[in-house]
């Protein structure tokens, strides 16, 4: 995967099988796609179409989903939002069950507020959710119950912006068995959706 980016945000569904998710995803966006409002195609979109999504919904979403060989049971969703569509993501895992997975990563030295969020949801959708984000100044903000691959004494620093970054949700990554920068090797299976009109 790309790493020269300002900012972007990934979801990572846990536990489930790229056919039951693409079904669900063609179900939830049928009417768009039979109305050709929505074209899907079988590869990836550019990355860097992903990796620097402009501020604001007010443009076309797109998404792509896939699986690779390393993580036969996990399928990778990243979009042209900078919420990473969110509600989107959050009625496939109702549907899916599994684990949920999103995570929000900036590049401090491009973008004047930079955000960070770990955050994930298990097959109960019990909700685990941590956020450093600068505004006017730094902010930080959690919420559920710390996860065992958290490491809890980051969130007692006392400069927020150390509190969760880069390096720190990379490591949660890690923990779940989950190397970021090599999501994009070795794909097996990919969709992407193009909306074209509303």
């Amino acid at each position: 995967m790309e790493r020269n980016f300002v900012y972007f945000t990934i979801s990572i569904f846990d536990d489930c099988d790229f056919n039951s998710f693409s079904e669900i995803v063609y179900q939830i966006k049928k009417e768009a796609i039979e109305t050709k409002k929505i074209g899907i195609y079988t590869k990836l979109y550019d990355f860097k179409e992903y990796l620097n999504p402009p501020s604001g919904g007010h443009h076309f979403p797109a998404f792509s989903f896939w699986k690779n060989q390393k993580y036969p049971n996990k399928v990778f969703f990243i979009s042209n939002y900078e919420d990473g569509l969110f509600t989107l993501c959050n009625i496939i895992h109702k549907q899916l069950c599994g684990n949920l997975i999103m995570c929000s990563m900036s590049n401090e030295s491009c973008v004047s507020n930079p955000a960070y969020r770990f955050y994930f949801s298990d097959s109960t959708f019990s909700e685990r959710n941590i956020l450093v984000i600068k505004d006017e100044k730094w902010i930080f903000y959690e919420s559920g119950t710390p996860l065992s691959i958290e490491n809890t004494n980051y969130y007692k620093k006392r400069l927020i912006k150390n509190r969760l970054n880069n390096a720190i949700i990379e490591e949660y990554l890690f923990n779940l068995g989950i190397d970021l920068w090599n999501i994009c090797s070795s794909i097996d299976a990919s969709k992407t959706y193009i909306q074209k009109e509303w």
